[in-house]
This record gives C-alpha cells, structure tokens and sequence, in this order.
C-alpha cells in the first residue's frame, strides 16, 4: 500500500511543477514576444514575399527587419521555411503568439514521444509524472519556450526520428534526423551515427534530406548570406570575441574562458585573462568529439537506441564554439531515460549513477523559479541566473548526464538475459 505522505509529497510536486511551467514559460512567453529566435524572423523570405505579393504585404515585417543587415539570414534554412506561414498574422505580437502556440503543442507531441519510448506501451502514470515534474521545471525549456527557441524544433526531430527507427519506418527517421540538421546544424551528428549503426536506408534518406535543402536553399536564401556560418567562421578563425566569454555560454571551450575571467555579475561579456585557451577548448571539443565517435563505433553492434542518441544529443551541444543556455533542452532525454531506469528497476542503476542524474537534474535545471532566488538573495532574477551561468552549472550537468549515459549503457549492457 502506498504511503499517504508519498501520494501527498507527489501530488504537491506535481501541482507545482505545472504551475511554475504555466507562469514562467506560459505567461511570460505570451509577455516577452520572443528570444533570440528574433535575430531570424522575420527573414529574407518573408520580406521577399510580404514585398511581391499585395495580399500579403505587412508594414510589420519591413519594421521588424528594418534593423538588420538587408537580407541576411540566421540559423539553419530550415526555420525560415516552416515559419514562412507566419506572414499571413495581422501583427507581429500575433505571429509570436501563433509561433509560442505551435512550440508548446511540439512540446506536447516530444514529451509525448518519450514517454511512449520509455514505458513500453505499458501504464505507468506516476513514472510518467515524474518525468513530467523534471521537464517542466528545466529551466532551458522553459527558456527555449518562452523565446520561441529553434531548438524545440530540433529536439521534436530527433525525437521522431528515434520513435521512426523503433517503429522500424528508416525512411521517416532519416527525414527527420535530415530536416533536424538542416534547422540548426547540430544535428548532422546522428547522420554518421545512423551508418555506423547498421540504419543504412535512413542514414541516406537524411544525406538525400539535408542534401535536397541545401541546394533549395542557395537560389532562396544564398548560403553567403548565412550570419550562422559567418559567425561560425569568425569564431574558428579566432577574430569573433564576444559570444566565447558570454556567461550563457555553456560550450566546453567557455567552460575553460568562464574559469580564468574576471567575473563581473553586471557584466555579461566579460573579457577573459588568457585568451589563447580557445585552442585548448578546441582540442579539448576535439577529443570529446573524437572518443564519443570511438566509443560509437565500438558498440556498434549494441542497439540501445535511446541511450546512444541521447549521449549524442548532449554531446553535440558540449563541443561547438557556441551554446546557449537553452540548447541544453537537449539534456531532457538523457534526464528521461535515468528516471525512467530508476523508476522501473532503482537497484539496477549504482550509486554514482544516481548521484549523476540527481546532479544533472539539478544543475542543468535550476529548478527554482529565478523570483524565489531573487527574494532570497535580494539580486534580480536576471543577475542570479547569471551567476549561475556563469559558474558553469549548466554544463556541469550536462557532463554528469553524459556520463550517465554512458554508465546506462554499460549496465544494460552487462544486465542478464
């Protein structure tokens, strides 16, 4: 018989769960009109046709790109293509509203996906919940909502097409896994994967995807326009210094600038003291990137499907120049998949490997609302997350869910038949 204190403790952590998603991702997203998806929509393509077709001219698309470089694009080609709709709103706000709707519902299809994943089919509501309370208090989720983030739209891809790959439907997995690199290019790490694993009709019906969209997009967009390249060329090159010491960057390389730089809560961008460690943060990307793919293609044989693509996830987000607080959405299924093993078998999972996934869900979530760390330190919200950020929390956690997959892997591994 459960424990009336248990079902109580629950039920509390659920009640709050919803209510600090409702209001911080919610409410605030339908407040604030957007984040840094803002430096891409509108786009070339929805100036071009608001310009050249009467029916769908709209005075605030020209405003909204009045600032920006003429027809330069952000991101992968993808987001301008599927956001293209959004020129038919009557205003801006209401293309931000249309848009947070549309994220929250692929939200709702990606959570629903894993869910389907780790239970087998099988009804276990309160396993389910738990996964739930850990979702909607992750604070890069509620931030990817709340500014209308790209990467929910990437993390909805890789999750189809990991549930294409069980369904054993190749053709749509690859096509997600595809359109999933050419939205915001991280994602081109599963193509590999997909070959190395045997997926050889979904490993080139991604090729065949992202292949097909980028030559669409030369004559649409021009890949010389892209800012996203133009940055990434900039920061290998060593000439691009202000994201690299930014406290939201949670990237590998920034973990090493964030530990020798002067820390300056009111300053986001702070100069760091030896800036010849971006190439040890290079070679230090190099060697994860290096080792994960060795450790791939040893266990090639393995189909631990989840586990492996949820490693990639996070890994993909560690090694670039770059990454943003809010790419660590990509966390979530290797977050998911420890609290679906804990739940289902608690003694299989060892004592680090719960220690792991307890400090990832902390670190990489800041689970609290920032208004409670506010009142509790009297510093702004804003400032406290800073901090947090710059400390490196973020990362840290996505370390220990790396390692946790890892670990994961190796237990399912060594589990009796």
């Amino acid at each position: 018989m459960r424990s009336p204190w248990r079902f109580a403790g629950g039920l509390t952590l659920v009640v709050y769960s919803i209510g600090h998603f409702v209001y911080s991702a919610l409410y605030n997203g339908w407040r604030i009109h957007g984040g840094d998806v803002l430096t891409a929509f509108p786009g070339p393509l929805a100036v071009r046709v608001s310009q050249s077709w009467a029916p769908l001219t709209r005075e605030w698309v020209a405003r909204e790109m009045a600032s920006r470089v003429p027809m330069q694009w952000n991101y992968g080609p993808v987001l301008h293509f599927v956001t293209l709709p959004l020129v038919l709103a009557s205003s801006y706000e209401q293309a931000m509203h249309v848009l947070l709707v549309i994220d929250a519902l692929l939200l709702a299809a990606t959570f629903g996906l894993w869910v389907h994943l780790l239970r087998g089919g099988r009804r276990q509501v309160w396993m389910s919940l738990a996964i739930m309370c850990v979702w909607m208090n992750h604070f890069p989720l509620l931030e990817a909502l709340a500014g209308r983030e790209i990467e929910l739209l990437e993390l909805f891809l890789i999750t189809l097409a990991i549930w294409g790959l069980r369904r054993q439907r190749e053709g749509l997995a690859g096509t997600a896994f595809g359109l999933a690199a050419m939205t915001k290019f991280l994602p081109v790490i599963f193509i590999p994967y997909l070959f190395v694993k045997g997926y050889r009709r979904a490993g080139w019906a991604a090729a065949a995807t992202a292949a097909t969209i980028a030559l669409v997009t030369q004559p649409l967009l021009g890949w010389q326009r892209s800012v996203t390249l133009s940055v990434a060329n900039a920061e290998n090159a060593g000439t691009f210094d202000v994201i690299p010491t930014a406290y939201s960057n949670q990237s590998l390389t920034n973990i090493l600038h964030k530990t020798f730089t002067a820390f300056n809560i009111n300053d986001p961008r702070p100069p760091t003291l030896y800036p010849d460690l971006r190439i040890a943060g290079i070679l230090l990307s190099v060697a994860v990137m290096v080792a994960t793919a060795a450790w791939i293609v040893r266990w090639r044989r393995c189909r631990q499907l989840e586990v492996e693509c949820a490693l990639l996830a996070v890994v993909m987000f560690l090694v670039v120049p770059h990454a943003n607080t809010y790419y660590l959405v990509f966390v979530l299924p290797a977050l998911s998949i420890g609290v679906a093993r804990w739940w289902e078998r608690p003694a299989a999972l060892t004592l680090p490997a719960k220690v792991a996934l307890a400090g990832a869900i902390a670190l990489t979530g800041l689970l609290l609302p920032m208004g409670v760390y506010e009142r509790l330190t009297g510093i702004p919200g804003v400032l406290v997350a800073r901090v947090l950020q710059g400390w490196s929390l973020p990362a840290y956690g996505a370390i220990l869910a790396a390692g946790l997959m890892v670990e994961v892997h190796r237990l399912s591994r060594d589990r009796p038949a």
